[in-house]
């Protein structure tokens, strides 16, 4: 028993979305390890260009409007948190499908 998660409940969560996610890219032919991989540094460079275009607007709205910096700079920091666990989370799955249904087709 896992004392932050007791009765499994996210356990089961994470699994459910690690699922849907297995069954969209099967859905889209995503059936090797190179495809698989290209996804990975699609995905990392998505995060990198929300990062390039959340900080720099989210200081410039601070400047602009000097009334709400305190609102705009939470509100960027949030997006900015929020872009990072969901990059890292899909990563994590992707990596996890590429483990659990890729490495046994190319062995």
């Amino acid at each position: 028993m896992n004392i932050n998660d007791p009765f499994g409940r996210l356990q089961s969560k994470r699994q459910k979305e690690y699922e849907s996610l297995r069954d969209s890219l099967k859905k889209l032919g995503l059936n090797n390890l190179d495809d698989a991989h290209a996804l990975l540094g699609k995905m990392q460079k998505r995060g990198i260009w929300g990062l390039v275009i959340i900080v720099p607007v989210t200081l410039l709205l601070a400047l602009v409007l000097p009334g709400l910096r305190a609102f705009i700079m939470i509100c960027g920091a949030l997006a900015v948190f929020w872009l990072f666990k969901t990059t890292q989370k899909s990563r994590e799955y992707v990596k996890r499908y590429i483990q659990e249904e890729l490495a046994d087709h190319n062995e």
